[in-house]
């Protein structure tokens, strides 16, 4: 018979955690400990093990996906004011370069 090994599972609702964000913070996780994901109805479950303190590798793994979704949203919100920034300033960068040239002639 196989020792049943200790266990943690955290459920994560799709409303709030994309499915990305929580295989992020998986990836962030899986030096730590065994982090496997498994689907669930309305979101995602992940199961932890392998380590000592799961109780607390839970709450930092619900701290790092919340932490990920937070980073997934403001990306998505901040993405076209970010794009139009560098797009300023690779044409300031590029009209400088054109500036030069004309001075030197």
């Amino acid at each position: 018979m196989k020792k049943q090994t200790e266990a943690k599972e955290i459920s994560f609702s799709s409303a709030v955690y994309s499915k990305e964000a929580v295989e992020l913070a998986a990836y962030v996780f899986s030096g730590r400990c065994a982090v496997k994901l498994l689907p669930a109805a309305g979101g995602a479950r992940v199961r932890l093990s392998g380590a000592e303190g799961l109780d607390r590798l839970a709450g930092e793994f619900a701290n790092e996906a919340l932490n990920q979704q937070c980073r997934i949203d403001l990306a998505k919100k901040n993405s076209k004011l970010a794009g139009m920034i560098v797009t300023k300033a690779l044409l300031s960068a590029c009209g400088e370069n054109k500036k030069r040239e004309r001075g030197s002639k």
